[in-house]
């Protein structure tokens, strides 16, 4: 049997699965052909190289990818950081430089019968066809590649267009791409951020410079909540209160009530709060799953920005310069909505409403960054890939805008229902039917499990 797999992004989902799939491929000949529409395999958007040297949030000691070998990651930074502890946080273009080795490792090992074909281009399209490969791959400037199966590892969506940005993506002082802002800003300028999470984080201290040189920088969200710090702590602490957490799986209100209580009893025995919010993470999947449609949003509407800033945390020492910006009032965080941007000159004035306010404020920027996070809503992409398979029901979105709708082994869903057997989709936009899919942790597992699925020489997605 030859078969052809085709897997689509080659950042972290997509060179793991190759990975994991070169180490141990399926039965008889295989083609593992890995197209990537960026400059280099292995790194994607999250772990670009750039000017600034962003920093990992997670420490190196729970970045492996592989789970039997949590330190293995370690080891990697080992060889150029020799005094790196577990428990040590490390640039994102590091674990881009592991994530490239480990596919090279992975490839000098393979055994006879499969072969890695790396391609650079950017895939417009996919098509179901007659015959025994039964999907046709489209690549820009390029042949079609006939395949058997074929494996959606895109990555995080861009930010979304919102309505107060349109008519200014060509404005000089408007960047809807967080990591293309210039370093050249200055203490007599002014800035606005637009959310205020982890790309907030990063990009206030990329704009943090030595000699009193940072700009005055604000920044606009929602709840105006900012992540929390970093600690060493035991992840593994909280075990054994599953069975009640599903038994109430059907209200978001009773999960919260027990995440609380469940909290105040660990601190009180002198844990961490950040051990429940582990255990939570693990039990994620299942709970969002036994939760009904109405309580999954009313999670979205009242708790995931709580949820968010505990779970998605900044290194100690990074939420220590965030504190002292806050604190000298170069970094000025906001709770609101952003009502328009209006040009300026060079300038955009903001129109902006404070939470629980009815009257609009102002003031004028000389930049204004975009750092909303990915847009999950499938109908609102731009993206030609998933336009045109949205256009030919090959996939479709969830009804709460998270992502894709997959089954077994992330096999994508047809707009008529069905789960393809040729179509798999893995990386964030699992949340839809996951919650948690954003991390190494998950992710992960997620690409072992579709790595073995792709392996069976009669796999099922039943």
């Amino acid at each position: 049997m030859h078969r052809t797999i085709v897997i689509v992004g080659a950042g972290f989902c997509g060179s793991v699965l190759a990975a994991n799939m070169l180490r141990r491929p399926p039965p008889g000949r295989t083609d593992l052909i890995l197209i990537e529409r960026g400059t280099s395999m292995g790194r994607g958007v999250a772990y670009a190289s750039h000017e600034v040297s962003y920093i990992l949030n997670v420490p190196a000691g729970r970045l492996s990818v592989h789970p039997d070998d949590p330190l293995h990651f370690l080891r990697f930074v080992r060889q150029s950081h020799p005094d790196a502890d577990a428990e040590d946080f490390m640039p994102r273009s590091l674990y881009g430089e592991y994530l490239q080795a480990v596919l090279d490792e992975a490839e000098r090992a393979a055994p006879k019968g499969i072969a890695l074909r790396r391609v650079f281009g950017e895939v417009t399209g996919i098509e179901r066809v007659e015959g025994e490969q039964p999907l046709r791959v489209q690549v820009a400037g390029r042949a079609p590649v006939a395949a058997d199966r074929v494996v959606l590892a895109l990555g995080n969506p861009p930010s979304a267009v919102h309505p107060w940005a349109r008519g200014l993506l060509h404005h000089p002082a408007y960047f809807h791409n967080p990591w293309s802002v210039p370093r050249s800003f200055r203490a007599r300028h002014s800035v606005l951020i637009v959310g205020s999470g982890l790309t907030m984080v990063d990009v206030a201290l990329a704009l943090s410079l030595e000699g009193g040189q940072m700009p005055l920088v604000r920044a606009i969200s929602r709840h105006g909540l900012l992540p929390l710090g970093q600690t060493i702590f035991r992840p593994m602490a909280v075990h054994g209160d599953e069975e009640s957490f599903m038994a109430n799986a059907q209200s978001i209100r009773r999960v919260l009530a027990m995440t609380r209580a469940l909290s105040a009893r660990v601190e009180k025995m002198g844990g961490d709060w950040r051990e429940v919010v582990t255990f939570m993470r693990h039990l994620a999947p299942d709970l969002w799953r036994r939760l009904p449609q109405r309580e999954r949003r009313r999670f979205l509407r009242h708790v995931q920005s709580y949820w968010d800033v505990h779970r998605h945390r900044v290194p100690a020492n990074m939420a220590a310069r965030i504190d002292h910006m806050r604190r000298s009032g170069r970094l000025r965080v906001h709770a609101g909505r952003i009502q328009e941007l209006v040009p300026e000159g060079d300038e955009l004035r903001v129109m902006w409403r404070r939470r629980g306010s009815d009257e609009n404020e102002s003031f004028a920027v000389h930049a204004v960054i975009n750092a909303t996070g990915p847009d999950y809503a499938l109908r609102r992409s731009a993206d030609p890939l998933l336009c045109s398979l949205r256009a030919a029901g090959l996939v479709s979105e969830d009804p709460l805008n998270l992502g894709l709708r997959t089954g077994r082994y992330g096999a994508c869903i047809a707009a008529d229902g069905s789960a393809s057997a040729h179509l798999f989709y893995l990386g964030p936009m699992l949340r839809a039917d996951h919650w948690e899919a954003t991390a190494v942790p998950e992710l992960r597992a997620h690409a072992e499990q579709l790595a073995r699925h792709l392996s069976d020489p009669a796999p099922s997605c039943a």
